[in-house]
């Protein structure tokens, strides 16, 4: 049957006249609505129908993105703009951890899991801690139209997203010469092709008010080809890649493009620190620091490790 199975994987065509079919088969992947998610946002709209207006005047923006009051010039009274997050790759670790931080520093926060049902006890808990609104949706990240119906989506709910996080990781490990080719092209959508889509369409949407921040999250593989790591090398090298070019063509348009190098382990939830790991919480204080960096100085790459840990060596 695995033989079956693995012949059936591979791509094929057939020829059609000038053109050609071409196919595979591959398992499929489910993504889940989230019901839930559907009818919070039914409430939401009706409960905050009398919207502001959003920083450029194009649209109106829900109300709940513009609560708060600064004092102005003059001493007058306004409205302060809460922004929003969008995290894609949430894991019991990082990903768990960033919603929290983001969430505690007063922004709304959205997630995007293929997923979110399983989300939605974060979506309570971080809810209920911080008072700001989270929502969790389902989306493939590798998927095309998945990514924009999320982006309109979270547009619609919460507003434009002035912070996006790409977190998703795919390893594999294997030796070159054993690894097939459906198992190599895999690992690299979820390591370089999601964040390339996820990326382009979190810069389309935020072009037009000219402000937000990209953050691709990297490992040590993108800077390093291991023995055995292949899958991973591959599509975390595109991924870097893909944040120099993005960072050279948005920089001068008023978006902050940063590629974030994990180099290390990340302590998972209640895990015991027994060897050199990254405290999720401090990986996710440090990507909220890079949102709230001044234009005058923006990183274009960090790389991070904890300080028992040898360089270039994990992940």
């Amino acid at each position: 049957m695995q033989s079956v199975w693995r012949q059936m994987k591979t791509s094929r065509s057939l020829p059609l006249g000038p053109v050609a079919l071409f196919f595979r088969f591959v398992r499929r992947v489910p993504v889940s609505g989230n019901t839930r998610c559907h009818w919070w946002s039914l409430l939401l709209r009706q409960r905050l129908a009398p919207a502001g207006t959003a920083d450029d005047g194009s649209r109106p923006v829900p109300a709940a993105a513009a609560v708060g009051i600064n004092i102005g010039p003059a001493g007058l009274a306004c409205k302060r703009r809460v922004e929003t997050a969008l995290i894609v790759g949430v894991g019991p670790g990082l990903g768990h951890a960033l919603a929290r931080t983001l969430a505690a520093a007063g922004m709304q926060v959205a997630l995007a899991s293929r997923n979110a049902e399983r989300l939605d006890p974060l979506v309570d808990q971080v809810r209920a801690a911080s008072g700001q609104a989270v929502r969790a949706y389902g989306c493939d990240a590798t998927n095309e139209r998945s990514v924009q119906s999320l982006m309109a989506r979270v547009s619609t709910d919460l507003g434009v997203p002035d912070l996006v996080i790409y977190s998703l990781q795919s390893f594999g490990p294997g030796r070159t010469v054993d690894i097939e080719v459906p198992a190599f092209e895999e690992a690299w959508r979820q390591n370089c092709l999601g964040g390339f889509i996820v990326a382009r369409e979190a810069a389309r949407c935020m072009l037009p008010l000219r402000r937000g921040t990209i953050v691709l999250v990297g490992s040590t593989s993108g800077l390093l080809g291991r023995a055995d790591h292949l899958n991973l090398a591959v599509g975390k090298f595109g991924l870097r890649a893909l944040s120099q070019v993005m960072a050279r063509e948005l920089w001068p348009e008023g978006i902050h493009v940063v590629h974030c190098v994990i180099d290390a382990d990340i302590q998972e939830e209640a895990e015991a620190m027994d060897y050199p790991q990254s405290r999720p919480q401090d990986i996710a204080d440090l990507i909220g620091t890079l949102h709230r960096q001044p234009q005058s100085c923006w990183s274009s790459e960090i790389d991070v490790r904890p300080w028992n840990e040898r360089f270039w060596e994990h992940c």
